[in-house]
């Protein structure tokens, strides 16, 4: 009986022994036919965002998706298909505040998910985009100067409309001579309410929030790589 058992479990541990082997071999020819292509740094790739960046719903270390938009090419081969996911996080956040300061947002790109459904490190930062600051980050970019300056546009055109519109009302009039009183009667109106308008609007802006960084699911953004990717490809 012990003859038997041992015959058992040594025909056993041949077996087991001999399915390593095979594994291992299976193994080796697959990984022999994954090679990697580099996706140079610099290049520029076009992004879909499939979730929305908005300060005012993340915070610090939210996780967000993308989708790439247009196929990359390397030696006219297609490496990073149309369609594959990036993923990315909330690295820095700031929400908007009074005195106008507006929210600003820094993404980090975390990874890449390669056609083989590996995850491959994808380091690169936001280009071409109208909300990006000198650092790479996304801001609203409005402060307590930027609301100083539109005050100070709507002052202005609380003077110059009315005014211009008088001054061409005076030109359909008597060969255009009530042009010199309209136009100057209708400033000397103007100018104590716009001055009134500036200050009060003034004040109201130190208590104001700014905007939030908002942008939409489904909307683009561009991101050029600040390092090369391996891509796995068979």
């Amino acid at each position: 009986m012990k003859k038997l058992f041992s015959l058992i479990l040594l025909f056993a541990l041949f077996s087991l022994f001999n399915m390593n082997i095979a594994y291992s071999a299976i193994n080796k020819q697959i990984n022999a036919n994954i090679k990697t292509k580099r996706v140079p740094a610099g290049t520029v790739i076009k992004l879909r965002l499939l979730d929305p960046i908005n300060t005012s719903m993340m915070e610090l270390g939210d996780s967000f998706d993308l989708a790439v938009i247009d196929n990359v090419k390397v030696d006219n081969s297609v490496v990073i298909p149309q369609g594959t996911l990036v993923r990315g996080s909330v690295e820095e956040i700031r929400k908007p505040a009074i005195l106008y300061k507006g929210g600003l947002v820094r993404l980090y790109f975390d990874h890449i998910v390669s056609p083989t459904g590996k995850q491959v490190s994808f380091v690169a930062g936001i280009c071409n985009n109208s909300l990006i600051t000198y650092d790479g980050a996304l801001s609203s970019k409005t402060n307590y100067g930027t609301a100083l300056m539109n005050t100070a546009e709507t002052t202005k055109n609380i003077v110059v409309k009315p005014t211009t519109w008088a001054w061409e009302k005076g030109e359909d009039m008597l060969n255009g001579g009530p042009k010199y009183v309209f136009a100057p009667l209708t400033a000397l109106v103007c100018i104590p309410v716009a001055g009134i308008y500036f200050v009060g609007d003034s004040i109201v802006d130190i208590f104001k929030k700014g905007k939030d960084v908002n942008i939409n699911q489904d909307e683009t953004i561009q991101v050029q790589l600040l390092q090369p990717v391996d891509m796995p490809v068979y």
